[in-house]
């Protein structure tokens, strides 16, 4: 896959703030002995206008074009310029 395009991969949200396009993965962690937890992976893109075009083209159906972060628990994040 083309690296422009690796927000969309794997993503189970995809949002855009000012600077950065955001890829969360999420996931569930459940324990018997702790609390049950909901963590998200975000990969930060920084914008760039090719990464713009193919973000606007694929969520072009949204009604709010810029998305918003799914709440977790936790997270961790990575950023890719």
């Amino acid at each position: 896959m083309e690296k422009d395009y690796d927000f969309l991969y794997e993503a189970n949200n995809v949002y855009r703030t000012k600077n950065y396009i955001v890829k969360q993965i999420i996931g569930v962690r459940c324990s018997e002995q702790e609390n049950n937890v909901i963590f998200s992976f975000d990969t930060y893109y920084r914008r760039t206008a090719k990464r713009d075009r193919i973000y606007e083209k694929h969520f072009r159906e949204r009604k709010n074009k810029d998305g918003r972060r799914l709440p977790t628990t936790m997270y961790a994040r990575t950023y890719v310029e």
